[in-house]
């Protein structure tokens, strides 16, 4: 099992490279929720900075993309240096087929969120032969092992940081600004909270980005204490610092990358950054219960 990490610096990339196997960067005409959105030739030189470490580096453009994004997307594809790109993430299909008719399919990685549940859904793309997915991050432990077993591609998965929980494409926090007069100086801060009347205990970060409005679990996703089962079925666990910083990632990777739950370095990790963890929905199974019909 590899380790990849989210990047906020280049400068921070070779002291990241002692712990982590890779990094995902991206760019925010194509990418959302990222941790920065580094420009053209700032991932041009990430791409060389990876490759002169031995190290591997994804593009993250998981955007759901209309007509004209997808071809600007295109061009945006074909003025990097995808040769040297580990992994290109989309969380559209479109995309996929996109870099299949650019003979990228090998770079493939498809990020559709929730969507990747089961066995057959996982290996869907297969046939594409594109590189691998992103396992839904709403299911339990026994089901990501459970599609381990059967994987036809590549595994990935995030092991550890906020999820999100809400998107709309909409920019709410600009569309409230507007109602209230007020200028919107809230956009892409990643300082923002929700604060709910009856969890005042549980703040939520949101973040309003170029592809609209996210809310996250309060809690960090933490997947430290089962690592011996994963590994073996994982073949990409990442690190999510979104929220955090560089110094995180390194506290954190050096964790994972040792398989230790060392409680006093946790505590330390909890406390300097003033977040809790916990496991998700690794042992709670998701339901939808359909209402009652009145007929």
């Amino acid at each position: 099992m590899k380790l990849l990490t989210t990047l906020y610096h280049i400068d921070h990339i070779e002291s990241l490279c002692k712990i982590f196997d890779g990094f995902v960067i991206g760019n925010d005409q194509f990418g959302t929720r990222l941790t920065h959105s580094f420009s053209m030739n700032e991932i041009n030189q990430a791409i060389d900075i990876a490759k002169n470490n031995q190290k591997e580096i994804y593009l993250q453009a998981n955007q759901m993309l209309d007509d004209t994004l997808i071809d600007k997307f295109g061009l945006f594809i074909d003025a990097i240096n995808h040769k040297d790109l580990s992994g290109i993430i989309v969380g559209d299909l479109g995309a996929v087929m996109l870099l299949k008719s650019k003979g990228l399919t090998d770079k493939a990685i498809y990020h559709p969120e929730t969507l990747l549940t089961n066995s057959y859904d996982f290996n869907f793309l297969a046939k594409e032969n594109i590189l691998g997915a992103f396992v839904a991050k709403e299911i339990t432990l026994d089901d990501i092992l459970t599609i381990g077993q059967s994987k036809a591609i590549k595994l990935f998965m995030v092991g550890h940081g906020h999820l999100n929980m809400f998107y709309s494409k909409r920019q709410l926090i600009n569309n409230f600004m507007d109602f209230a007069q007020q200028e919107n100086t809230s956009h892409n801060k990643q300082n923002l909270k929700i604060i709910e009347e009856q969890r005042s205990e549980q703040p939520y970060p949101i973040l309003e980005d170029n592809a609209g409005t996210h809310v996250f679990r309060s809690d960090v996703f933490a997947a430290l204490h089962h690592l011996d089962e994963l590994q073996k079925v994982i073949d990409y666990l990442v690190v999510d610092t979104i929220f955090k910083d560089d110094e995180y990632a390194i506290k954190v990777g050096s964790l994972y990358k040792n398989n230790k739950a060392d409680e006093h370095t946790i505590n330390n990790i909890k406390e300097t950054y003033q977040e809790s963890w916990d496991e998700g929905f690794f042992n709670t199974k998701t339901i939808y219960k359909p209402k009652e019909s009145s007929l």
